[in-house]
């Protein structure tokens, strides 16, 4: 009897302990009274998260000094700052642009241990709920860096009251796509002679959305001995099918297109389909400014010989490796603070697109959805999406100009082939991988 209550005690014991270590929680006062300091891009989830602060100084007792800068100046001021070893201790950072500058540099601290620490993070944070190409994209040499506040991806938008009116399917592969501008283009419609589709075609703008057509054509970048890839045959398929389509089936003066350009033929309804940022939307659907307004539809990018492979990119918190060990703690309590899921739909109800999958697939969000397609388009780009939108290199803006000249050529209809081998000549003499 005496054995029976002693073991009973012990489970007793035992459950507590366990239960005791399901309920234990981070002390967000652990940091009282230290101050920390933030440098952020002026951009929508700045402009969401800044009036919420004393939110998260009442709770932590953490002075949070938040400076806020238009992206030209914030970009100088933050690599200044991060060179000259002041005090700083968290930032903003578009990883695919200089995540490995930064990394090299010893500028980004590595949050793993933090996330994986219960006396640091919340379970209910739950690092799952993020899509994982956007933790992928935060990756460098198997380190998270960052966690994203901001979600992009590209879609093809297309005239949903045209393709409706004539019984025109939504293109769901390459060659589908390239019919589809081929039938559109030169139709007269109110007056107005379409183009079949508008693409950004002008010099390294337009490697951010032709590097979809990269993947899905299955090639890339750089080949596993970390050369460049732009003399194989999948990469030259890439350029030469963008440059024909934007060439035969797109507005005259291609290569002058930039993204304001581009988007401005497709919102004054010259162009039947157009291929560009999700964000995008906010002006297809602005009656104020847009004549296709309510009659446009949202896809994926259509599948190419590698299937359908759209990029992403996303703005992500990311701490100084070289800020004190407690200010880097109480940094990462911010950033906890300002990524948890209350303040990931609260961003996305602001229209700062989300990088959790529970804000996108809330009753709040859902219930004000004007346009699903939308989001059922970007959603599933963000579950196929790589991460790999700029050249994986340091030297980035030099490499993107190579790129873009092969783009240039192709829409020019030049010798794609040996554009592009020229390019991969050049692009290894340039490379610091």
């Amino acid at each position: 009897m005496r054995k029976i209550a002693v073991v009973m005690l012990m489970a007793l014991l035992c459950a507590l302990a366990v239960c005791g270590t399901a309920l234990a929680q981070v002390d967000w006062k652990q940091f009282q009274g230290t101050e920390i300091r933030f440098l952020m891009n002026k951009h929508p989830f700045t402009t969401f998260i800044e009036p919420k602060i004393p939110e998260f100084e009442k709770m932590t007792g953490i002075k949070v000094v938040f400076e806020v800068f238009p992206e030209d100046q914030y970009r100088n001021k933050r690599t200044i700052e991060l060179n000259a070893g002041g005090k700083l201790d968290g930032y903003m950072i578009m990883p695919g642009q200089d995540d490995l500058y930064y990394s090299k540099a010893g500028w980004l601290q590595p949050l793993d241990d933090y996330i994986k620490d219960p006396k640091l993070t919340e379970a209910a944070w739950d690092p799952k709920d993020f899509f994982k190409s956007f933790t992928q994209a935060s990756t460098v040499g198997g380190k998270q860096i960052g966690v994203v506040i901001n979600a992009e991806t590209s879609l093809l938008s297309y005239r949903k009251d045209l393709f409706d009116q004539l019984k025109v399917k939504v293109p769901t592969t390459m060659k589908e796509l390239e019919e589809t501008a081929k039938y559109f283009h030169g139709k007269e419609v109110d007056g107005k002679k379409l183009v079949g589709i508008t693409l950004r075609g002008k010099s390294a703008a337009a490697t951010s959305q032709w590097v979809d057509f990269l993947y899905s054509f299955g090639g890339s970048w750089t080949n596993a001995q970390g050369k460049s890839n732009f003399a194989s045959p999948q990469t030259i398929a890439a350029f030469k099918f963008y440059g024909d389509l934007l060439r035969n089936y797109g507005p005259e003066g291609g290569t002058m297109l930039h993204w304001a350009e581009s988007t401005s033929v497709f919102m004054e309804g010259k162009a039947a389909m157009i291929y560009d940022a999700n964000v995008f939307k906010s002006l297809y659907e602005n009656p104020k400014e847009s004549k296709v307004a309510g009659k446009v539809g949202y896809a994926v990018i259509p599948a190419g010989p590698a299937g359908s492979v759209p990029h992403v990119s996303n703005w992500s918190l990311s701490i100084n490796k070289n800020s004190p060990p407690t200010r880097q703690k109480a940094a990462w309590l911010f950033i906890q603070w300002a990524t948890n899921k209350p303040n990931a739909l609260g961003a996305l109800l602001a229209g700062v697109p989300a990088g959790r999958a529970s804000a996108w697939d809330s009753a709040e969000y859902k219930a004000g959805d004007k346009q699903p397609d939308w989001t059922l388009g970007t959603k599933k780009s963000f579950e196929l999406g790589q991460p790999q939108w700029n050249p994986p290199v340091i030297n980035v803006p030099e490499i993107r100009d190579i790129t873009g000249q092969v783009i240039v050529d192709a829409i020019q209809g030049k010798d794609v082939a040996e554009s592009a081998k020229k390019a991969a000549e050049l692009m290894d003499k340039k490379m610091e991988i």
